[in-house]
């Protein structure tokens, strides 16, 4: 499975790149020949007033190329940037019943009371990356970077003679990945001029240190060559300043670990799910 994603990424990547160059914009000095062109055959071939044709096919040429008209300055710069991010997922681990039959079990061996605080049913989490990104076209670009996920889920008991107890389980992963991002032209879908959107593909390694501890015992992520996962996110530039530039984005990761350490809490887990974050590019 995780061959076929790679096989995949590979793909999607080759007919992007090697698609036809009439997604790429065109810029202003373009348009003003195209637009130089058209109104002289255009003069050249009617005898209607010369100021009304002018003006009317100013007009019109203003109507159809005001995206690429103000696309030069939208432009990231080619060549080397680099980002950070901060966001917010919801991990998406099923494996958390394990830890609730866990605490339930303690409840029942210590007879505490019949109330009992429980783990909460949603892993949220507030991931950090940082990385580079190989700006080499107006519509592509590869990047590489580093995630930091960290969530801690806690609860606390107390026993009939007012003792309290805590039992925990924290998920904690370093996940390193590849990105290829690809302009969607503002002529195809925009909400205001300069600012267009971006399609994110990733491809995702768990560095050593990945790993669940809890109250109970703990587990290694190991370290898989082919990859751990994907990810498939829509990115909206909303601000940009000189070189700086900021993305909103949105999307969903899959994120499998698995663990051969001995006696480990768990076999395998996964940590991907829903994700939103910011992100600023300069």
């Amino acid at each position: 499975m995780k061959l076929c994603a790679v096989v995949i990424f590979c793909v999607f990547f080759g007919i992007a790149f090697s698609q036809d160059s009439s997604f790429v914009l065109l810029p202003k000095d373009s348009v003003s020949v195209v637009k130089d062109s058209i109104v002289g055959n255009t003069l050249d071939t009617t005898s209607i007033d010369t100021t009304f044709s002018a003006i009317s096919i100013d007009s019109a040429f203003n109507t159809f190329f005001i995206d690429t008209a103000f696309t030069d300055s939208a432009k990231i710069k080619p060549g080397l940037h680099f980002f950070v991010s901060a966001g917010l997922q919801f991990i998406n681990f099923k494996e958390g019943s394990t830890f609730q039959a866990f605490l339930n079990a303690e409840h029942e061996k210590y007879d505490y009371p019949p109330l009992k605080q429980d783990f909460e049913t949603v892993n949220l989490a507030f991931p950090i990356s940082a990385g580079i990104i190989w700006q080499f076209s107006d519509v592509h670009s590869l990047g590489l970077g580093v995630i930091f996920l960290y969530d801690n889920e806690s609860v606390i008991l107390t026993d009939w003679q007012g003792e309290t107890h805590n039992f925990k389980y924290t998920l904690q992963s370093f996940p390193i990945f590849v990105e290829y991002r690809l302009l969607i032209s503002p002529n195809l879908i925009s909400l205001k001029n300069n600012d267009y959107f971006s399609l994110f593909l990733r491809y995702y390694w768990l560095l050593p240190h990945s790993e669940i501890n809890s109250s109970w015992g703990s587990a290694k992520a190991d370290f898989e060559p082919l990859g751990n996962g994907y990810g498939i996110f829509l990115g909206y530039r909303f601000w940009e300043w000189e070189g700086l530039s900021v993305f909103g984005e949105m999307g969903f990761l899959s994120l499998d670990a698995k663990s051969s350490t001995k006696n480990g809490i768990l076999n395998s887990w996964n940590l991907g799910g829903i994700s939103v974050l910011i992100r600023a590019m300069f």
